[in-house]
């Protein structure tokens, strides 16, 4: 039992003892030991908490200077680098004829990319008081100049790049501004194992596009910025992962606005991507999981893969837009999209060597949608499009979207271009086209009145056989057939004017709120933008007039009356209804449209009942008694 004592009593002793060396030798001296090796040429020891060399501390922080050196089991030795020296952020502003831009080194990006032409800006909104002080020649500021790199909060900025992945490269890491010069700019950074410059340039005299310029003149290096990134692997191992470029831009939902039948044709900016084939648009709010997008989850992300030809923002009349130089390659698209921000970023797979280097490059484009100068994106200087195209184009005219619309919408377009070129006028280009149109459809009119007056003539006999068979409709249904086909009518005859016209009316609904050719365009300065809304709402209510008109004149082939009521005034009265917030442009074709109705129904009903082909008027009322 001594013995047993004495053990414990030694065991106590040691015990304290050792307490009593961590707690006032010990660990004063590593304290001492551990300043003395941080003040030494400023750095840091590489050492853990319990005095094993740390080789997460070693990975992180080795870059800053050179790699760290290995012992024979593989770990980093224990070895004093220099502290991380803090850069100065860097901000600064470069003056192109185009745009105005402004750089960051905090990720080495653009944090404004301001449009410069007269045209470039937000849509101009007036109330309709506003409207129609304009119409009498008040003046209001135009809508601010079009940025297309507003930065968003908390996100890398525009062009920023980032390498995805087990060892990550951040985006918002604060480069060194290590060149400078007109037409070039060169960022560096460190972070891991990472050294990385990034390179961008622009042509530092190309216009892009302005009112006074030839179309031939028109030059899409205005719009551009190159992007050159070379990532240095300083570490021993090969690293895999993905290289990421972004473009990304606030928005203000207060100036967005969704499509809806009576509200709005819609401004919001959708995100998009090119794989394979493939456009992919997202917008807003777009939902995933059934038929046509009812129902279903909202979604923010979305995600495409495949060979990536270029991602980008499209803003209606606007583009921001990123691919990599040299055609398609395999990878993926990120979209993100909300009411405050739209994001897209091109990921590529990469894998550089132990003490390697790789370099990619990437295009960039932020400008007008102009469809002709998008065909020339990405094609060397001076290369006009030939047959629509340029074979060496990125094709972000592609990005243009005309829906099942795309071949009118083009014919369209083309008569438009041909007429400003005249008259130097859209709105007068419209009403030019609507004659065109008129003109060109002029014998399906003629046959469709003469149609509808051989109807009108056979009224009494379709009255009969109501009257024959008064319960019995599809006997009724069998005995007017029976009767167009022995008079030779048909009865949808009348009714083609109006469906060839329909599509023509929708692809100029589609070109005007998609092709920047027309917008912010005014007519002859009384409508200020031909592809928004009539603020004195003219031409909408002169449109819902002449339609009432049009109808009244026309041969009248219905013997109810509710359904006569119903085409010559609800009708009418609802188009306008729809037309109150749709595009100028399209409420001055459709009632030039009107107008040209009109007068044409005035002269072929003169000309049919100069050749006996109009149906005779009806007897008015019998004269009262003592009439003369």
């Amino acid at each position: 039992m001594d013995t047993q004592k004495r053990l414990y009593l030694a065991v106590g002793l040691m015990l304290g003892l050792t307490m009593v060396f961590q707690v006032f030798i010990w660990g004063p001296e590593a304290e001492r030991e551990r300043a003395r090796l941080a003040s030494l040429d400023g750095g840091i020891a590489l050492v853990s908490d319990g005095g094993v060399p740390d080789a997460s501390v070693a990975v992180a922080l080795a870059p800053t200077i050179a790699p760290v050196a290995l012992d024979d089991g593989g770990m980093p030795s224990m070895v004093a680098v220099p502290a991380p020296i803090e850069v100065p952020l860097r901000t600064f502003e470069v003056n192109r004829p185009s745009m105005k831009m402004a750089f960051t080194s905090q990720g080495a990006g653009l944090t404004d990319a301001v449009l410069l032409g007269t045209r470039e800006r937000e849509t101009q909104r007036l109330t309709i008081g506003q409207g129609y002080q304009r119409l009498i020649g008040t003046k209001f500021p135009p809508g601010t100049q079009m940025d297309l790199a507003d930065p968003v909060p908390g996100q890398a900025p525009q062009l920023g790049v980032a390498v995805l992945g087990a060892t990550p490269l951040s985006p918002t890491l604060r480069y060194t501004v290590t060149e400078e010069s007109p037409g070039k700019v060169v960022f560096t950074g460190t972070e891991g194992p990472w050294q990385i410059t990034k390179t961008l340039t622009w042509d530092p005299n190309a216009k892009g596009l302005s009112p006074d310029m030839k179309r031939t003149e028109r030059d899409p290096r205005g719009y551009e910025v190159d992007v050159a990134v070379t990532l240095t692997n300083t570490s021993a191992v090969a690293i895999t992962g993905e290289l990421s470029i972004q473009a990304a831009r606030a928005v203000d939902p207060a100036i967005e606005e969704a499509p809806s039948l009576f509200g709005s044709i819609g401004n919001q900016a959708a995100v998009l991507c090119k794989a394979g084939d493939t456009v992919h648009r997202f917008m807003p709010g777009q939902k995933e999981g059934t038929v046509l997008g009812c129902g279903g989850t909202e979604k923010a992300d979305f995600e495409e893969k495949g060979q990536v030809a270029y991602v980008g923002i499209d803003q209606q009349y606007f583009l921001t837009a990123l691919w990599p130089t040299g055609g398609s390659t395999e990878g993926r698209c990120l979209l993100h999209t909300t009411t405050t921000e739209r994001r897209v970023q091109l990921v590529v797979p990469i894998t550089v060597p132990p003490n390697g280097s790789l370099s990619k490059s990437f295009g960039s484009y932020l400008g007008p949608k102009d469809l002709e100068m998008l065909q020339m994106v990405g094609a060397p200087a001076g290369v006009a499009p030939s047959n629509g195209t340029v074979e060496s184009a990125v094709g972000l005219d592609g990005t243009v979207d005309f829906g099942m619309w795309a071949v009118i919408c083009k014919g369209l377009l083309f008569f438009l271009r041909f007429f400003h070129g005249v008259f130097g006028n859209w709105g007068l280009a419209i009403i030019l086209l609507t004659v065109m149109v008129k003109v060109a459809l002029l014998p399906l009119t003629h046959r469709a009145m003469v149609s509808a007056e051989a109807m009108k003539k056979l009224q009494p006999e379709m009255e009969k056989i109501k009257a024959k068979f008064p319960d019995d409709r599809e006997k009724q249904q069998v005995e007017q057939m029976r009767l167009y086909q022995e008079a030779k009518v048909n009865p949808l005859g009348g009714c083609l004017p109006l469906l060839v016209q329909l599509p023509i009316w929708a692809a100029l609904f589609t070109t005007l709120r998609t092709s920047y050719e027309l917008y912010g365009e005014p007519f002859f300065g009384v409508w200020g933008d031909l592809t928004y809304k009539d603020p004195t709402y003219l031409l909408p209510l002169a449109l819902g007039v002449t339609m009432i008109v049009t109808q009244r004149l026309q041969p009248q082939m219905m013997t109810d009356p509710s359904q006569a009521f119903l085409i010559t005034w609800v009708m009418p009265i609802f188009f306008t209804a729809i037309m109150l917030s749709y595009p100028a442009g399209l409420a001055l074709y459709i009632f030039t449209n009107n107008l040209l109705s009109i007068a044409q129904q005035f002269a072929l009903r003169k000309y049919l009942e100069k050749t006996g082909q109009a149906a005779p008027k009806k007897p008015g009322p019998p004269p009262t008694a003592g009439a003369k």
